[in-house]
């Protein structure tokens, strides 16, 4: 006596999707592996050579894949890029760096793809307008970078803030 088990082909699909499913989620999970410091390090590398912003980043860095994989850095700055005297010109409470899904066995080709910087305080006086002028003449790449909620303070020479402008939703590319 032989007993035939037959599956059906849309159970045979549905299985086929949901292990294909596990197997991209397992993929997209990678990152979770790589070192912190080698993260935190490579970041800032890469966001100096990309968007020629000089981003100071914490070591409390974490990734996560939804809506895109992206790792979430708390607490960053951003500085003046002046290597003999560098000087704060923005906090920046939450930095989300999105990064292509396109290889990640290969932790040395990471790209990043967009830029997301949340609840920033950043802090302008009269100096620090040449690294503005230095950051409009070059171009930026074609990623973008998004700020949700920041309020920009225009101080004096004593460190007085004479201006404050809020910002909801800023998006800058070049």
């Amino acid at each position: 006596y032989k007993s035939k088990s037959k599956i059906s082909n849309f159970n045979k699909i549905l299985i086929t999707f949901i292990s294909l499913l596990f197997v991209y989620l397992f993929y997209l999970s990678i990152p979770t592996l790589y070192n912190k410091s080698w993260v935190q390090n490579t970041l800032e590398y890469k966001l100096v050579d990309q968007f020629k912003i000089d981003f100071s980043i914490s070591s409390d860095i974490s990734y996560e894949i939804l809506p895109s994989p992206h790792f979430k850095v708390k607490n960053a700055l951003i500085l003046n890029g002046n290597d003999i005297e560098p000087k704060e010109l923005a906090e920046i409470k939450e930095l989300k760096v999105f990064v292509s899904q396109k290889n990640f066995f290969k932790k040395e080709n990471l790209k990043i793809t967009k830029v997301s910087i949340i609840d920033m305080n950043f802090s302008v006086q009269k100096d620090d307008f040449s690294f503005f002028d230095n950051l409009i003449n070059n171009k930026l790449t074609v990623e973008k970078i998004n700020i949700k909620r920041g309020n920009i303070f225009y101080k004096d020479k004593r460190n007085n803030i004479v201006s404050l402008i809020k910002i909801s939703r800023l998006n800058i590319f070049y």
